[in-house]
């Protein structure tokens, strides 16, 4: 009987140990699948978010926003883009340094096209950078007035946390996970009463745009505060606040003693700005003692109040000229006609502050042969200090100083001479004057072209192909010891330094031209865009025929030239940009 019986028994004995595995193999499934389902929730404080303009409610009763790309909401209405690099967390919003939605000035915010369709500036792509007040033109013509935000949520964070997509089109999707609540609160923090001031909610349904931002009761120093509370704490953990400012005004700070106001003055030379003093040297600054000064061999003098950006500059000599000086931000004034004064005049320049206060100084010019006596100022140093002077240029260099004259020298000494106007001489193989260049490495923009930390504008970090900053250039000018530098303005829409001039490097290590000059060996290129590119007829970039996502290769035949931008002709006739920021040349 046993030995009958036996392979039943070893049949019996697999289907168990089988059946143990199956049931193993589930646990062990089984245990991953909630493993993973358990992973820590996702810190709301790490949140990074973007701001979509809106206006309303319409006659429907609905928020209105913008749509100045394309007849739908896009990338490019945001202001900031929850998924661009000046997207904000709770750290850049706080009670103490608010995050500033509004502005003094209004203006009016136009996208890529006019009212009848006509794309401008051609492939160029603006960022919003509407604020509270302004005036948007919309794709279609008509225009809104922006009365409140969206608060849009990094479209990456969210997708990695919930599986979620969908950022730019549905326009309540952070209310699935979020609840928002706005108050407007005083600078301690303290709820001010304001019914106008309120969440949009549809029925049942709460979205995430705040509206009557623009009706808050006191503008200048109240903020709009808005709690954002996670709704399942399994996915995300603590409730964040964002403190908003219209105007920017600060908590006040209490200084541990009071800053010295710091008027500064500099010579127009080689060497751009140099010296300055202080009120200090204003306070014993008389007709009797007062500031030495050899006479700038151009003539030219410059004054700047560093405190008071906004203070005019007189003086009582007649046969001087003053006037803001254009090169500098209009920061400063330009004095001229320094050489038609004896040497050893003494001249009083009166600084008026912008809240209408004034502080005399003043100078006493000489040359170097016959100086003007007089006392010299705080930033000058024993009793007997020579007149200040202007350094000569080194070698047989030519340089342009801030005013656009051109002054040569040599080591030795040999005073510089000036040619008013006349141009600088500039190598073939820079950027001419029109053309965009963009940052390859971290570079500084400054306010003189003899570069100083202290006259450093901004600072550009180095960054992805993509996201590089471009300036467009404007001029050129030479620094003190003969170097080429660009003359620029910042065309980063959207960001805090747009619209910000100075100077840059030339160096085509830091710099290059944004727009391809040749075709690319194998005639192909990569869409590198994130938002792709599109095909047109023409190559000013009308008549769109076909949109190509990021990573597609094309074959080209042709570069043309369109003004100071460039295109690549396609093998199919149509037209794409030449911008480095948006394709790359070679299969990648």
């Amino acid at each position: 009987m046993e030995t009958t019986h036996r392979p039943h028994a070893n049949k019996l004995v697999r289907w168990l140990l089988l059946s143990l595995v199956a049931i193993a193999t589930t646990i062990t499934v089984s245990l991953g699948i909630s493993n993973k389902a358990h992973a820590a929730p996702y810190d709301l404080n790490n949140m990074r978010w973007g701001l979509l303009p809106a206006g309303g409610p319409d006659k429907s009763g609905f928020p209105i926003f913008p749509n100045f790309d394309t007849a739908a909401i896009s990338s490019t209405d945001w202001s900031p883009d929850p998924d661009g690099d000046q997207s904000f967390t709770s750290k850049d919003a706080t009670l103490q340094k608010p995050y500033v939605i509004g502005t003094d000035t209004p203006k009016t915010v136009i996208g890529n096209y006019d009212k009848d369709g006509n794309p401008i500036g051609g492939d160029t792509k603006h960022q919003s950078d509407a604020k509270i007040g302004d005036t948007i033109q919309q794709q279609d013509g008509s225009t809104m007035t922006v009365t409140g935000f969206r608060i849009g949520a990094n479209a990456t964070e969210m997708g990695s946390v919930t599986g979620y997509g969908g950022w730019y089109d549905n326009l309540r999707a952070e209310s699935d996970f979020f609840d928002f609540q706005v108050q407007e609160v005083d600078r301690n923090g303290q709820v001010v009463p304001n019914n106008k001031l309120t969440v949009f909610k549809n029925g049942n349904f709460q979205w995430s745009t705040i509206l009557g931002v623009d009706e808050i009761t006191d503008r200048k120093n109240n903020l709009v505060k808005v709690t954002i509370t996670p709704l399942n704490s399994s996915i995300f953990a603590n409730p964040q606040t964002l403190y908003f400012s219209l105007t920017g005004v600060q908590a006040p700070v209490v200084e541990p003693k009071a800053k010295e106001s710091n008027i500064g003055y500099a010579l127009y030379g080689t060497g751009g700005k140099i010296g300055g003093f202080t009120s200090k040297d204003v306070a014993t600054s008389t007709e009797k003692t007062p500031i030495l000064l050899e006479t700038p061999s151009d003539g030219n003098l410059y004054l700047e109040d560093l405190s008071n950006p906004g203070a005019t500059w007189k003086a009582d000599n007649p046969k001087l000229t003053l006037v803001k000086d254009p090169n500098q931000d209009q920061l400063g004034y330009q004095v001229s006609g320094l050489k038609s004064l004896a040497p050893g005049t003494i001249v009083k320049f009166t600084d008026t502050k912008i809240d209408g206060t004034t502080e005399e100084v003043y100078f006493k010019f000489g040359n170097p042969t016959t100086p003007g006596g007089g006392t010299t100022g705080g930033n000058y140093t024993g009793s007997a200090t020579p007149p200040a002077s202007i350094p000569t240029t080194t070698g047989s260099s030519s340089v342009v100083n801030q005013q656009g004259t051109t002054t040569t020298g040599t080591s030795q000494g040999t005073p510089a001479t000036s040619t008013s106007n006349a141009p600088i001489a500039v190598p073939k193989d820079v950027a001419i004057k029109g053309q965009v260049v963009y940052g390859l490495k971290k570079l500084g923009l400054y306010k003189n072209p003899t570069f100083t930390s202290s006259k450093r504008v901004a600072w550009y970090p180095k960054q992805k192909r993509i996201n590089r900053p471009m300036f467009v250039v404007t001029g050129y000018a030479r620094s003190a010891n003969g170097t080429l530098r660009y003359k620029v303005r910042d065309v980063n829409h959207g960001t805090k330094t747009a619209g910000k001039t100075g100077y840059i490097t030339t160096s085509k290590k830091v710099v290059l031209p944004v727009y391809y000059a040749s075709l690319p060996k194998n005639n192909k290129i990569t869409v590198i865009s994130k938002k792709g590119v599109n095909a047109y007829k023409a190559k000013n970039l009308t008549g769109k025929l076909k949109h190509y996502k990021t990573g597609t290769h094309l074959t080209v035949k042709k570069l043309v030239k369109h003004n100071l931008t460039t295109r690549y002709q396609l093998t199919n006739g149509s037209f794409v940009t030449a911008n480095k920021k948006l394709i790359i040349a070679g299969n990648y």
